[in-house]
């Protein structure tokens, strides 16, 4: 919540809070309207049906709204997110750290309405939840599998804590050897399997004499990739090892793609990293 909207919800601490009672309600799985989005999604268009419930639509709209008049009403500004989102809304662009604009105030884009900014917004919270804690689920299952990985892991955190005092993001950056865990997790466990694509123009492939014609759709299994043992031999061990520098430097950068690639590539790339 704290990334997405900018807000403190104290989740954790009260299982009663009315955002803890809404996130769930996202990711509630009905059957009828699976079976509809994945055979008749027409459907949902003919009758003008959303593809997310409507009270939860409500929510967000209102929370994000709310967020952003208390800060423009209080002159808050914060190096966030919801930041970036206001700018957008404001100008239709955002500004550096240096003060320099990122896109031309002459060009042609569009400022975010109310309504778009706020459907970024709940976006990057929706897709980034699930993605988040089933990687560190998987992060906690294998060191805990793995004793000398948990012990390396620890050793690291209480250096660099001791080092810094306390929890900051600079001290993050220096934990390397949790950044190779967390690289490990992703790859034996990819949050997505697979990537859908659609060809732009006509492309052929010489390796394997093969024309994709434009508008082609593509599927390209992660999953597959990952568990390739070509490329990461004995695929089935976890062995954050694998992420040394000098053995990344060896293979191909596009045999690890958790987060896609592309200019399609999942915002929450450079977050993680």
């Amino acid at each position: 919540m704290s990334t997405a909207f900018g807000i403190k919800s104290n989740c954790i601490q009260d299982p009663d809070n009315v955002y803890r009672d809404h996130r769930k309600k996202i990711f509630e799985a009905n059957p009828i309207w699976i079976a509809i989005i994945l055979f008749v999604p027409q459907i949902m268009n003919l009758l003008f049906i959303p593809f997310t419930d409507r009270g939860i639509i409500r929510f967000y709209t209102k929370l994000f709204r709310e967020t952003v008049e208390y800060r423009q009403t209080h002159k808050i500004i914060k190096h966030d997110f919801m930041n970036l989102l206001i700018q957008l809304m404001e100008k239709g662009f955002v500004e550096s750290d240096g003060d320099k604009k990122t896109t031309d105030e002459s060009s042609t884009v569009s400022k975010l309405t109310m309504l778009e900014a706020a459907a970024q917004s709940y976006v990057f919270f929706a897709a980034g939840f699930e993605t988040s804690s089933t990687t560190a689920t998987f992060a906690l299952y294998e060191l805990a599998q793995h004793h000398d990985v948990q012990d390396k892991v620890r050793k690291e955190i209480d250096e660099i804590l001791t080092k810094h005092g306390e929890l900051t993001y600079d001290a993050i950056n220096e934990m390397t050897y949790l950044h190779k865990v967390i690289n490990e997790t992703l790859r034996k466990y990819p949050p997505l399997p697979i990537l859908n694509r659609i060809c732009t123009k006509d492309v052929y492939l010489p390796i394997v004499n093969v024309h994709l014609p434009k508008g082609t759709a593509i599927t390209i299994p992660i999953l597959g990739i990952h568990r390739d043992p070509s490329i990461y031999p004995d695929p089935d061990k976890f062995n954050p090892e694998r992420f040394n520098a000098d053995v990344v430097a060896e293979r191909d950068p596009y045999a690890f793609l958790p987060f896609g690639e592309g200019p399609r590539v999942c915002i929450g790339k450079k977050k993680i990293n």
